[in-house]
């Protein structure tokens, strides 16, 4: 049974996660303060080691909440549940990464904190890329070698995976660039929701063609060994 102790400590808790997501987005890890934290929060300064031991515990338990609910997200969308072609769940995944990326959806606060750790990086770098990165590769991952039928390298299926995820981070970190080279192209539900079908059409003819050069490049092999004999 959950007392009203306990429900009070979880409410603090999750009210130092969320005044502390926004501090660390707007400021970095290093120019935020406690103090400024404790106070949005409507708690008091001992609250921080109490529920995680140090400012350092509170930056990982707000990556982690926020980790878990892009991920969540993701898997709901993209996820493979036996009744969408591998090219639609690449669309959903596309979709629901360009989304986090672009518009203020709840799960815009993680990939901003990406974006500092890539400028500002902290010694919660790791922990990103374990509870927030890889989780998002594995996904993309399964997806592209369903796409390819396993007639891809690792190193091919890599290569895709990081060339679809570029496409769609250059939007983010280049988004004057975009302004003054496309400056019909808004941030908009709708301008996203054409991005994601240009990734995905893009991606898909890059997957396949991969898939066709591979074949060839390995008949090649396949021929000059049987001259060889």
């Amino acid at each position: 049974m959950v007392t009203l102790s306990n429900e009070h400590e979880s409410d603090t808790r999750q009210r130092l996660i969320e005044a502390a997501a926004g501090m660390f987005v707007e400021q970095g890890f290093n120019a935020a303060k406690v103090r400024d934290i404790v106070a949005h929060a409507g708690a008091n300064i001992a609250a921080v080691n109490y529920h995680f031991g140090s400012k350092e515990g509170l930056y990982a338990a707000v990556i982690q909440y926020h980790s878990a609910q892009a991920i969540e997200v993701l898997s709901q969308q993209a996820g493979d549940d036996g009744g969408r072609t591998p090219a639609a769940r690449l669309h959903d995944y596309v979709r629901t990464f360009l989304k986090r990326l672009l518009t203020q959806t709840p799960q815009f606060t993680m990939s901003k904190l990406v974006a500092r750790e890539m400028v500002e990086p902290t010694a919660a770098f790791g922990l990103i890329i374990e509870k927030f990165v890889w989780p998002q590769y594995h996904a993309l991952q399964a997806i592209v070698r369903t796409i390819a039928g396993e007639k891809l390298s690792e190193e091919l299926v890599r290569r895709c995976c990081l060339s679809i995820v570029g496409q769609c981070l250059y939007y983010q970190f280049a988004r004057q660039v975009v302004a003054c080279l496309d400056p019909e192209f808004g941030y908009g539900p709708a301008d996203v929701e054409r991005l994601a079908e240009h990734v995905v059409a893009f991606s898909l003819g890059g997957i396949r063609q991969s898939v066709r050069t591979h074949a060839g490049e390995a008949q090649k092999s396949h021929s000059g060994h049987v001259n060889d004999r």
